[in-house]
């Protein structure tokens, strides 16, 4: 399917989020597209200060506003975070204290928590804390801090001292790439920094993160290690290889379809994994049970 300039530029944008720096030659190979267009979307990017053209490509340009503005990052794959939240929710259990860190689709994790008991939630995202607050059975602790812009979020020493005196049955962590063998990456030194206090007083860690994160690498060390994450929720199963991987490290699979559920679960033959669609479950939500540590 043939991209739109306007889409296109916005995957191109998204592609140098993630990495960092970005070649004409490899947006003519991901996007099909010739090198003049790809010269071209990169003049178009360059022009509305979101990168800085360089010899052969472009790269990421780091605002005053922050690595992309929050409002345009919570219009980016609305669908997938929408899907993934809802899969999440299934996670909670009976949690009482819960932990949603400042990325996006923690955001969307955020508007549909609507819990029928007390909860305690944890946070450093100004957005997520301005939704929760409004809602009754919820209390929110934000840690102090300095406030970084481009999240909006708290970052700093202070608010990672503030964490790390907390404790939480579960964490939620966003992520800008993930793998099996280095966990959750991220772009920004302040939020990667805040995640590791998040994770350290965690009894689980669940990552968050759409089907475009999956093989893609981030500018920091990683956030959280494999060993430490308990679940993978996202919104399409990764390959088999990966798969297997994440069953050999103990990392269980959710995986949130966008798709009619049926009254009864199939059998996924490349895997032997009961993919589970019950009628109880929200339209559009479907479940990879992999091992649960």
């Amino acid at each position: 399917m043939t991209l739109t300039a306007d889409k296109r530029q916005g995957q191109i944008l998204e592609f140098i989020e993630q990495r960092g720096w970005l070649s004409v030659a490899e947006i003519s190979t991901e996007l099909g597209v010739s090198a003049v267009t790809a010269r071209h979307d990169l003049f178009v990017l360059a022009d509305s200060g979101s990168i800085q053209r360089v010899r052969g490509g472009a790269r990421y340009v780091q605002t005053e506003r922050g690595e992309a503005g929050f409002e345009r990052r919570c219009r980016q794959r609305t669908n997938e975070k929408r899907v993934i939240a809802n899969a999440a929710l299934r996670l909670l259990g009976d949690a009482q204290i819960v932990a949603l860190d400042a990325s996006t689709t923690c955001y969307h994790l955020a508007l549909e928590l609507h819990p029928t008991a007390e909860l305690f939630v944890v946070t450093n995202g100004l957005r997520t804390a301005e939704v929760l607050a409004e809602r009754p059975r919820i209390l929110v602790m934000m840690p102090g801090g300095t406030v970084r812009p481009g999240g909006p979020s708290m970052v700093g020493e202070v608010a990672e001292e503030q964490i790390r005196r907390s404790r939480v049955e579960i964490a939620f962590v966003g992520a800008r790439g993930f793998s099996p063998e280095y966990g959750l990456m991220d772009m920004v030194p302040d939020e990667a920094r805040l995640k590791r206090a998040l994770v350290s007083v965690a009894d689980r860690v669940v990552g968050l993160v759409d089907h475009t994160k999956w093989g893609r690498l981030a500018l920091m060390p990683p956030v959280v290690l494999p060993d430490q994450l308990s679940a993978i929720v996202t919104d399409r199963r990764p390959t088999p290889a990966v798969m297997e991987e994440l069953d050999r490290r103990g990392i269980e699979l959710v995986v949130a379809q966008d798709e009619t559920p049926t009254r009864e679960g199939r059998r996924d033959s490349s895997r032997g994994t009961l993919l589970t669609n019950t009628p109880e479950n929200d339209p559009g939500t479907a479940f990879v049970a992999g091992q649960s540590r």
